[in-house]
């Protein structure tokens, strides 16, 4: 394929890719997105108002804020809050809506981008492009006011800069060259910001770090220790300003975020539910300090109840704890995310009921007849594909594993990650991307396969 036509396909892949978020994006109610419960929508809404109001505690739609204890990481507040004060609520989520279709559009590109990276083949660009433009998830997400939008953007970039200009770079044996320092400088920046975004991602820059040390020795790159130091200095540089903004302003010590421990206990806990639940589950039979109890949303418990709590979940069961992890990180890997913004009942429910019941064909016709089921079958198709095809893609590379590595670590970063914290299918959700790039890869390589033995005498 001429390299002319394939980059007006892909032009036309993302202009459709914009399309269809936007319209989507912009057929929801905005308003309603402050006040509703259920989400971390205006959780978010309400402390991104707060973090530029010039107030250090507040109410914002029956909601507080406390700038000196905000839990979360602070990029997507900022993001969600900086427009606030200037517009009406209903223009500020157009607004954030609009950004994020254009993030997640950028997002379809880089993948693309990845995809040709690792294949050379302008059919796996193409490929890649038309399952992130089309996939139901991906068209569906930016409508939310939440990270995951940004944080995808935000990963996909940093590794698209490090596999683009610097592993691909020496991997065509252009080792004598000086490295791109610029490029591992603007990888690290971007990963920061991808960790102030959502801080599971906090370690991940050091399995790039490991690669590095790898591709050195492996290329006999004799400026990899620099290269390396590059990278990491610029990626701690960039988390590092939270870290600094609490310690000045607040005296206090915060590393990304207050949330890791919490979501360790989350995810050893076995009936862990709402904020309210947790924190009655969490406290159970401690005394809060009477000046905390008036801003109990944004109470910051102690470390030392967080490790005890875990402490005595796995001592006392260990072969439960186990089991309950594996169980819950299988179900966040198999169950697409995307399907509950459908509403109605949940086919993988109603279909379970079925398998452990009688198996009657009134029985399968209901399944056929839950609410949204051709519009979550489509997405159930489309995550099928990322996750099977995707780690064909990932086994077939696997003699290429210098060039494929730094995307394949995300994904497998992410999923052991999530064995020890919380998993939702939501916090799974952003290794689709890597996922659809070696499904993209794979898929132009079985045809290709295919198309040799019609050909064969």
């Amino acid at each position: 394929m001429r390299a002319a036509r394939a980059f007006r396909l892909l032009a036309l892949l993302l202009l459709l890719g914009i399309i269809l978020r936007c319209a989507y994006a912009f057929s929801l109610p905005t308003v309603s997105e402050f006040t509703r419960g259920g989400g971390d929508g205006s959780w978010y809404l309400a402390n991104g108002y707060g973090f530029f109001s010039g107030q250090v505690h507040g109410w914002v739609n029956g909601l507080p804020f406390y700038n000196g204890r905000l839990r979360a990481p602070p990029l997507y507040v900022m993001f969600v809050g900086i427009a606030q004060p200037a517009l009406a609520q209903h223009k500020t989520i157009l607004l954030i809506r609009l950004l994020q279709c254009l993030a997640s559009a950028a997002t379809i590109w880089l993948t693309a981008r990845l995809a040709l990276i690792m294949t050379k083949d302008r059919r796996a660009m193409l490929l890649a492009a038309g399952l992130m433009a089309l996939h139901p998830a991906m068209i569906m997400e930016p409508a939310n006011i939440a990270t995951e939008t940004l944080y995808i953007f935000f990963i996909a970039l940093g590794i698209w800069l490090y596999m683009e200009y610097f592993v691909a770079a020496r991997l065509r044996q252009e080792s004598h060259r000086p490295s791109p320092r610029w490029a591992l400088a603007l990888a690290g920046l971007a990963l920061g910001l991808a960790t102030l975004t959502r801080g599971a991602s906090a370690f991940f820059p050091l399995a790039l770090a490991l690669h590095l040390f790898l591709l050195g020795r492996q290329q006999r790159i004799a400026d990899w220790r620099r290269a390396c130091l590059i990278f990491l200095l610029c990626y701690g540089a960039m988390v590092s300003t939270w870290t600094l903004h609490n310690l000045i302003l607040w005296d206090r010590l915060v590393i990304v975020s207050d949330q890791l421990l919490g979501t360790l206990w989350r995810g050893a806990a076995a009936n862990d539910g709402t904020p309210q639940e947790n924190d009655a589950l969490l406290l159970e039979g401690v005394e809060l300090p009477e000046d905390d109890c008036e801003i109990d949303c944004n109470y910051q418990h102690p470390p030392e109840l967080f490790l005890r709590r875990i402490g005595e979940i796995v001592g006392g069961d260990l072969a439960g704890f186990v089991a309950r992890r594996a169980t819950e990180l299988g179900y966040a890997i198999l169950q697409p995310h995307g399907t509950t913004e459908l509403g109605g009942t949940s086919v993988w429910g109603v279909a379970r009921q079925w398998l452990e019941g009688e198996r009657s064909l009134s029985g399968l016709l209901d399944i056929l007849r839950v609410e949204g089921f051709a519009s979550k079958l489509l997405v159930w198709l489309f995550h099928a594909v990322a996750l099977g095809f995707g780690a064909l893609g990932m086994w077939l590379w696997r003699k290429r594993w210098l060039l494929a590595l730094p995307l394949a670590s995300f994904a497998l970063y992410t999923i052991a990650a999530h064995l020890a914290l919380l998993a939702l299918p939501r916090y799974l959700f952003p290794i689709e991307f890597a996922l659809l790039a070696f499904a993209a890869a794979a898929i132009v390589q079985l045809y290709d396969l295919r198309d040799q033995g019609e050909h064969r005498p």
